[in-house]
């Protein structure tokens, strides 16, 4: 029950100030327990991080898991699953937090956490991918090239599409990255 309180109070602040201005006597305060409970959870406040980011890949890795479970055709259900887990990553409040103060500060623990949610990313991908060529749905030359071309299609497209250009749909995303992965560019 305290654990709960703790973490839905340092999720508030975190949500609401930010990582870098939220204190350990502000978490227990919110709580509505002393600083010594807090810590007789949690050793630090990157403790907490480590918490966060923990409960964000276990949800992002449910999100694939059941898309891959699904009937029908292969590609789309990888695809629908990685668009969804990406779409959550946008749209998740901590995360979202997390990556604007790790670019906006210099605290180790944000960057190396995003940089695990990365790779982990990656590392669906690539298993995916190796699963594919086992089972004879594709054949690539290098399966580490071709994860990290598809992470960066999504990754370029969800996040760093320019307002300035036409607006994309996740719809038009999921199309367009769906068409180059089973058919390639060629018009054959």
């Amino acid at each position: 029950m305290k654990e709960k309180q703790i973490i839905d109070s340092a999720r508030e602040l975190f949500e609401k100030y930010g990582i870098k201005k939220t204190s350990m006597d502000e978490i227990a305060k919110n709580a509505g327990v002393t600083k010594k409970t807090v810590y007789s959870y949690f050793s630090s406040k990157n403790e907490l991080i480590n918490y966060f980011v923990k409960e964000e890949l276990n949800y992002m890795k449910s999100i694939v898991e059941e898309y891959e479970a699904k009937e029908g055709d292969y590609f789309e259900n990888v695809h629908q699953g990685l668009c969804k887990m990406l779409n959550y990553k946008k749209k998740s409040i901590i995360l979202n937090i997390f990556m604007k103060e790790a670019d906006d500060t210099n605290l180790k623990v944000l960057k190396d956490n995003l940089n695990r949610i990365d790779t982990q990313t990656k590392n669906y991908i690539k298993e995916v991918l190796e699963k594919a060529e086992k089972a004879g749905h594709i054949k690539v030359k290098n399966i580490d090239i071709v994860t990290f071309l598809i992470y960066k299609m999504y990754i370029a497209l969800m996040f760093d599409w320019d307002e300035g250009d036409k607006e994309l749909d996740d719809k038009e995303i999921a199309d367009n990255i769906l068409q180059i992965l089973r058919n390639g560019l060629s018009n054959k």
